[in-house]
């Protein structure tokens, strides 16, 4: 019996059409009143309101308004809100009763020179009609033409006849005349084809007031007002109309999917199998939070997702997706509620997952994971608190929804693993530099990042500080299920990332790179339930510093090449002058060796006082002064004497230098050094050196001190120093010297 129950609760809901329960549509900042609904090109859902545009992205709205918008006058067109597409899907224009309006949505703005952009489409600057085909091409009436310059069709119309609407598939463009006639055109040489009445004659007066026509799946459909309303299907292969049904509700627009038509009116929602043309009127409109709306729907319109959008006179937006919810139908038992013996709560859930529906002698248990139902005729024994539901509908914690309707329970079950994912490409949603988000013609530090709008941009070019960038990508999916994102940045990222959608509505991918450095880069994401799903490429360029860029290393290469140069430079020239020092200093210790050889030879031939040791070195030194007289001044003889008697005085002195010479002298360090180069051709420091040597050698000759201790009586500061300086001097060490010369006189 229980099982019976179940099958049956179950098969009375497939078998009656299925409900609609639709959510709203939060995070709006817009107007409440919606007046028309179509799908962008790239997936994104536009709403036309009182207001302006309203753009919907999944993840988000962005809105624009038209205050700056220009009006273009249409004295032709009577009807409401219609939103048409054209120049590949960049721009938006809006037609309202006597009036035309134009969103730019690369840049996102409304048009504010109408007349200059219909001039620039080849169109004239004043027109009473606007159309747009299937083709997202433009056609315009003005006077009694009806004009498409890209195609080059003028058609000539009948004045008392004019036209409500028009579509076109690839061969043929179709008018809709207020007197409910259908004449076809050919699109290539704009000759008719043939024309036929979609109603009698007669019949004129109930639907001649406006048309709206939508492409089905086997031809069109189209929705008249006039004092009624009429439904109507039109099919091109026949060439027959099929007028569906009359109503007296006032029919504002029309949706079709594969399987029905959904006529939006001022008083809930007509719902048409196409298959079978059955009807049924819905007034009231079911929402996730339980309510029943009584509300007029001013706009309809479908996804790809098999999804339905609703825009509500002054209630936003609803939206409907069949694998949202499972709905369950189940029919009432024999026993009757008055009003007066309603129980105070019909529904109440329990902690086991299922909810109790009050309805004695036989109450209902339904399981919320699998929609089982099943007789108790006993009250649930636990619940949870402040779970229990109002007459009229329930909300389970699960998010599964019951209504008390009439004869039945309708039940929608919440889906949680909706299997409907189809994929899209990604859109981007919105940027952050820095942290900061970054507005469409916004100057950051003099650079426009983003010169177009958000969804259109393609490329960005970064400042070097410019580089901690965050990414927003909104998926345009309106199902229940949460899509997955798969994102690389070309040149940092190794391989993808695979993330799942995040943010309100669960469809947003927030992709962050920090301290990008200067280059090239391409970010390129898309639905990862397939590596075939197609990608969004964004270009980034992130501009070097200036001492970064090509020009600045070029430079410090020049600068680079001039220090080496520079160097080098320097560097052989200060080799050339170390070469000439030496060469110069060379050449002085030969003219010294030569001047003191030949002092020698005139102490060697001048006459021998043995005994008088002081009396041979005045007879050396009369030698020396004898020798310089031949080619010294007086004068300079005299200096040259003084300064040797100078260093000779202080010759045990140790340390005694240049500029104690010099001060000795009375003469500056300069000085002193020229007028010994000039007359001696020997620097100050040599000339004390050489008399040093000279009386170190007479000393060692003597053989009567040490090495040691002439070292310290000619004032040299070590031993080893004299050694080396003497064998400069004479070819051979001090002790070599010695034994050389103890019974001879040095040649010297």
């Amino acid at each position: 019996m229980l099982a019976l129950w179940s099958c049956l609760a179950i098969a009375l809901g497939a078998m009656a059409q299925t409900p609609l329960l639709f959510s709203p549509i939060e995070n709006r900042d817009g107007s409440a009143c919606i007046r028309s609904i179509i799908r962008l090109t790239d997936g994104r859902m536009a709403f036309a309101t009182l207001d302006g545009i309203d753009i919907f992205d999944g993840s988000g709205f962005s809105h624009h308004a038209k205050v700056t918008g220009d009006l273009l006058p249409l004295s032709k067109y009577e009807g409401f809100h219609h939103l048409y597409l054209s120049n590949s899907g960049n721009l938006l224009w809006i037609k309202n009763y006597h009036e035309l309006q134009c969103l730019n949505l690369e840049t996102g703005l409304f048009i504010s020179d109408m007349p200059a952009l219909m001039t620039k489409l080849g169109f004239p600057s004043n027109i009473d009609d606007f159309f747009c085909d299937q083709g997202n091409r433009i056609w315009a009436i003005t006077g009694n033409k009806l004009i498409q310059p890209e195609s080059g069709i003028n058609i000539t119309l009948d004045k008392g006849n004019p036209i409500l609407d028009l579509t076109s598939d690839l061969k043929t463009i179709y008018l809709f005349t207020k007197n409910g006639k259908l004449t076809a055109y050919s699109l290539t040489s704009g000759k008719q084809l043939y024309s036929v009445d979609t109603y009698p004659e007669d019949e004129n007066w109930k639907f001649s007031g406006t048309s709206l026509v939508i492409e089905g799946r086997d031809g069109y459909y189209q929705i008249r007002n006039g004092k009624i309303g009429g439904f109507f299907h039109f099919n091109p292969t026949t060439r027959k109309w099929n007028k569906i049904l009359e109503s007296n509700l006032r029919l504002n627009t029309i949706a079709v999917d594969d399987s029905c038509a959904y006529i939006s009116t001022n008083n809930g929602l007509i719902t048409v199998n196409i298959s079978s043309f059955k009807a049924s009127h819905t007034p009231f409109i079911r929402t996730e939070s339980g309510h029943l709306l009584a509300s007029e729907i001013s706009t309809i319109a479908t996804d790809d997702s098999h999804g339905i959008w609703l825009g509500l006179l002054n209630r936003g937006i609803l939206y409907y997706h069949p694998n949202a919810f499972r709905y369950l139908e189940i029919p009432k038992s024999n026993t009757v509620h008055t009003k007066g013996s309603l129980p105070s709560s019909v529904f109440s859930e329990n902690q086991d997952q299922t909810v109790t529906i009050f309805q004695p002698p036989n109450n209902l248990r339904v399981s919320l994971s699998n929609g089982f139902v099943r007789q108790v005729n006993t009250l649930p024994q636990t619940t949870l608190a402040g779970e229990y539901g109002s007459n009229e509908s329930f909300i389970a914690s699960d998010g599964s929804i019951f209504f008390n309707e009439g004869s039945r329970y309708a039940v929608f079950l919440k889906n949680d693993n909706p299997k409907d994912h189809c994929s899209v490409k990604p859109i981007l949603h919105s940027i952050l530099i820095n942290g900061v988000e970054i507005e469409t013609l916004g100057s950051y530090d003099g650079n426009t990042i983003l010169d177009k709008a958000i969804a259109k941009t393609t490329s960005i070019v970064l400042l070097p500080h410019q580089n901690f960038l965050t990414l927003k990508i909104s998926a345009p999916l309106y199902s229940p299920s949460i899509p997955y994102f798969a994102y690389i940045l070309d040149g940092i990222d190794r391989e993808w990332h695979v993330a799942k959608g995040e943010g309100a509505t669960g469809r947003m991918l927030s992709a962050y790179y920090t301290a990008l450095p200067p280059g090239n880069y391409t970010f390129k994401v898309r639905d990862a339930s397939s590596e075939n799903n197609p990608e969004t490429r964004i270009a980034i360029k992130v501009l070097p510093h200036w001492w970064q860029t090509g020009w600045a290393t070029a430079l410090f290469i020049l600068l680079f090449l001039l220090a080496v140069a520079a160097i080098a430079i320097s560097y052989v020239h200060y080799s050339n002058k170390k070469i000439a020092r030496e060469q110069r200093e060379s050449f002085l210790l030969e003219r010294i060796r030569n001047l003191v050889i030949q002092i020698d030879n005139f102490k060697a031939e001048a006459p021998d006082e043995p005994d008088k040791t002081s009396h041979h070195n005045n007879v050396n030194e009369q030698n020396e002064k004898e020798n310089q007289e031949k080619t010294l001044s007086d004068t300079d003889k005299a200096f040259v004497n003084k300064a040797i008697e100078a260093v000779e005085k202080n010759l045990n002195t140790p340390g005694y230098s240049v500029v104690q010479l010099s001060q000795d002298l009375c003469m500056d360090r300069t000085g002193l050094y020229r007028k010994l180069t000039a007359l001696l051709d020997q620097s100050p420091s040599i000339f004390i050196r050489d008399i040093r040597l000279r009386n170190a050698a007479r000393l060692l000759k003597e053989n009567k001190l040490s090495i040691t201790e002439i070292a310290e009586q000619t004032g040299f500061s070590s031993t080893s120093y004299m050694s080396k300086c003497f064998q400069e001097r004479y070819g051979c060490r001090p002790s070599e010297y010695t034994s050389k010369n103890q019974d001879t006189t040095p040649e010297v």
